[in-house]
């Protein structure tokens, strides 16, 4: 079967005017609602970076973050992508200019535990275990990081 996009498709019109009509408002949509979110927390930790707090809060979070050869700021990055999402942690991780072996490890293990509120709702809902496997997702984000982090940072 060929397809050709010179024929109308009936009454419809052009079928492929339609997709990308479609495309287009669709792709717009999910930009407007991605900016919505990223916007707001970089700059709130570009705000952050001018107050002594995101230096206090990294000073605090240094040790535990350091299990995973990671800055204690990175723990804002790790917070953001569990409890809210991994557009937001994008948006927390930009301004705190980290190399690109850390953006990997964050990128892991967020890829294992992102979204935990969301995601043990839905569990929940679905009648499984939500809140076990919301702390094994964490801890196989913490042992997967910290395994990757002994190859990427040489620890």
């Amino acid at each position: 079967m060929t397809v050709s996009l010179d024929k109308t498709d009936g009454n419809r019109g052009y079928p492929w005017k339609e997709a990308i009509t479609t495309g287009l408002k669709s792709g717009l949509s999910t930009t407007f609602r991605l900016v919505r979110i990223i916007i707001p927390f970089y700059f709130l930790i570009e705000w952050l970076k001018l107050t002594p707090v995101l230096g206090w809060l990294g000073h605090v979070l240094a040790p535990v973050m350091k299990i995973w050869g990671l800055p204690g700021e990175a723990g804002f990055v790790l917070v953001t992508g569990n409890l809210v999402n991994l557009y937001a942690a994008i948006a927390v991780m930009i301004p705190l200019h980290l190399s690109i072996p850390q953006i990997t490890l964050i990128g892991l293990m967020l890829g294992i535990s992102h979204n935990l509120i969301v995601e043990t709702a839905v569990l929940k809902e679905a009648r499984m275990p939500a809140i076990r496997l919301a702390f094994l997702r964490l801890a196989s984000s913490g042992i997967v990081g910290w395994l990757v982090s002994r190859f990427l940072m040489g620890g």
